[in-house]
């Protein structure tokens, strides 16, 4: 296995870690209604999207600024949803 195969292999495994997690945190929104779990979930569906084009685009490294944008904006969700909870 070449360093490529292990890359994609890594990829693949944290884009379907992310999905499960957003499915779990919509599972949660779904029974509770709160807007912290559909904070969550879209934050890791972007996750799970940002690792998608790793996958998929054949990306050899990690410094195209779009990628990092989508990360940038999975991460600030996250924390907005934590503020926006503890403020209330």
């Amino acid at each position: 296995m070449d360093k490529v195969d292990l890359n994609n292999f890594i990829y693949g495994a944290v884009m379907m870690a992310s999905f499960v997690a957003g499915i779990f945190f919509l599972k949660f929104w779904r029974k509770t209604k709160d807007r912290f779990f559909a904070i969550f979930a879209a934050a890791f569906f972007l996750l799970a999207i940002e690792r998608w084009f790793f996958l998929f685009i054949q990306i050899q490294n990690e410094v195209h600024t779009y990628i990092f944008v989508i990360r940038l904006l999975a991460f600030l969700l996250i924390l907005g949803a934590v503020i926006d909870k503890n403020r209330a």
